[in-house]
């Protein structure tokens, strides 16, 4: 993942120069203005930052505009799902499967989102509330080819508790949240840890504290703010459990799109599936059963678990 400073590395383009923001993306937001990148080809890697790292040195232009240059834009795709998620559960992996589609604007992780929103909490009458998110959105939805038809958003895992700003920024949009057995999901930080679990890296999670080095403690207390966030938003969620993947993104999410795929289609999406969500050099393994656990993952968030599993199942 890019940091700031890497987002900010390229060509700088005066604003007056430009004579259209076509193929400009909106990167980060600092001092009040928008960060753009120019980008030519289609973001088809795990993570937006990493198309934007895989850009040639030669190639990366940005430009810094103030907020009302959004209005100039040409109108952007409607998103068709927002992917909500808990990390470590599929998410990425579901990205990937889109992009194989030519059809599909696939746009995972945007750090102008999670810009946007740490810029509402602390100033929410400057950002615009959910209209200045509805255009950051569509920004990002850019058609670039009349074959583009539908535009899926990954966001951060953190981001559930935002989904009342999506809703009423977008509320026809399906919200999609993707989720975890949670001792898979402690397993895989305890391998590697994102920095949603590292103590100070998220200022939206600073409610939660770390108690005598317990990292694991700490994982477990986000990662119930997760569940807690999804099942307060219950109803405008769709639920999938990590196990339904990959088969019910043919089966349930892309029909329910409108999309049916050919034979070709599927055959680029199973093959995809075979390999690591992170790493298309590396064939996919599943992880080893988890001989672990901790006992607030026991007492507090295996409870949530289950409930976004009734729920998921109909038994409420």
């Amino acid at each position: 993942m890019l940091n700031e400073r890497q987002l900010l590395n390229g060509q700088a383009v005066a604003k007056d120069a430009l004579t259209s923001l076509h193929n400009w993306f909106p990167v980060t937001l600092q001092d009040r203005e928008i960060v753009w990148r120019h980008v030519q080809d289609r973001f088809t890697a795990s993570f937006f930052t990493d198309t934007l790292q895989q850009q040639d040195p030669a190639q990366r232009y940005i430009c810094r505009t103030e907020f009302d240059w959004l209005k100039r834009l040409e109108p952007g795709l409607m998103p068709s799902a927002f992917i909500f998620h808990t990390s470590r559960c599929g998410s990425t992996l579901l990205t990937q499967l889109l992009s194989t589609l030519s059809c599909c604007i696939v746009m995972s992780e945007p750090p102008v989102i999670d810009a946007f929103l740490r810029f509402h909490q602390t100033e929410p009458e400057s950002s615009g509330g959910s209209t200045g998110l509805r255009q950051l959105i569509l920004a990002l939805g850019q058609q670039r080819s009349p074959e583009e038809t539908h535009f899926f958003i990954k966001l951060d895992s953190w981001h559930t508790q935002f989904l009342p700003i999506f809703r009423a920024a977008f509320p026809d949009t399906p919200c999609w949240f993707l989720y975890r057995e949670p001792e898979a999901v402690l397993a895989s930080h305890r391998r590697q840890r994102g920095p949603q679990m590292v103590p100070g890296m998220i200022a939206s999670l600073a409610a939660e504290t770390l108690e005598a080095g317990d990292l694991d403690g700490y994982c477990a207390k986000v990662l119930a703010g997760f569940f807690e966030a999804a099942l307060a938003n219950v109803e405008s969620l769709q639920l999938i459990n990590y196990r339904q993947l990959p088969d019910i993104l043919w089966q349930d999410l892309l029909p329910r799109q409108g999309l049916d795929c050919t034979s070709e289609q599927l055959a680029r999406m199973r093959q995809r599936a075979g390999f690591h969500a992170k790493d298309q050099a590396i064939r996919f393994s599943a992880d080893t059963p988890t001989i672990s656990s901790h006992p607030i993952l026991q007492q507090r968030v295996a409870p949530l678990y289950e409930q976004l599993e009734q729920h998921r199942n109909g038994d409420q």
